[in-house]
């Protein structure tokens, strides 16, 4: 005849037994829960913020400097008149994707009549293209009306489009130069009665070539 005992004691083996083994598994498994944890961290926090060194240091800053372009302009006779332009330029990068640049220019034609004065604007919004720490590719749009005050010059709106490249100075950091060619572009020249050059101009435009530099405030 079996003991009463026996069965409880039977009960109590199974149930130590379970014990023991769940113990087991929970030591062998805790030393992977810290860096399970750890690696569900960084997960998170690469994709909630982005790698270093994709953005441009001088984002968020206004940079003011010089530049300098060639213009373009169209005398009475028909012949063409080279001016350099200097300009007091302006330039906002306001993410990694969208900056705007903007100036003030005058310059004197090469040639006679020397009289001339040839005031500037230039509006240019520009979008990165790549975006490094350091440096940045831009497409870009130029819109550039010019105000001839003389006689024998006219005056002319430019609306013209193509590249540019910004990068510090790697000992002044703060500092930057950058070159843009804009070889597709339309002019229109004013007064209608005078020589025009309006229409389409590739790899030869007004105010095809800029070079020049910001600070960053």
């Amino acid at each position: 005849m079996q003991s009463p005992a026996r069965p409880n004691i039977i009960r109590q083996l199974k149930i130590d037994r379970a014990l023991f083994l769940l113990t087991g598994i929970a030591l062998l498994l805790s030393p992977l829960t810290p860096s399970r944890a750890y690696a569900s961290d960084a997960a998170a926090q690469a994709v909630s913020s982005p790698s270093s060194g994709t953005s441009y240091d001088d984002l968020h800053h206004l940079g003011v400097g010089l530049a300098w372009a060639p213009m373009d302009m169209v005398q009475q006779n028909g012949s063409e008149v080279f001016s350099n332009v200097g300009f007091v330029d302006a330039r906002y990068w306001f993410n990694d994707r969208f900056g705007l640049d903007g100036g003030v220019g005058f310059g004197f034609p090469q040639v006679s009549p020397s009289s001339s004065f040839l005031a500037t604007l230039n509006v240019e919004p520009m979008l990165a293209l790549i975006t490094r720490k350091h440096s940045i590719l831009y497409a870009n749009i130029d819109f550039i009306p010019a105000l001839n005050t003389g006689a024998g010059l006219p005056s002319a709106v430019t609306i013209s489009a193509g590249l540019g490249f910004e990068s510090e100075i790697t000992d002044i950091p703060r500092l930057s130069w950058f070159a843009q060619w804009n070889p597709v572009s339309v002019n229109w020249n004013f007064p209608h009665d005078g020589p025009t050059g309006t229409g389409v101009i590739v790899f030869g435009s007004l105010m095809n070539i800029m070079v020049g530099f910001h600070y960053y405030l």
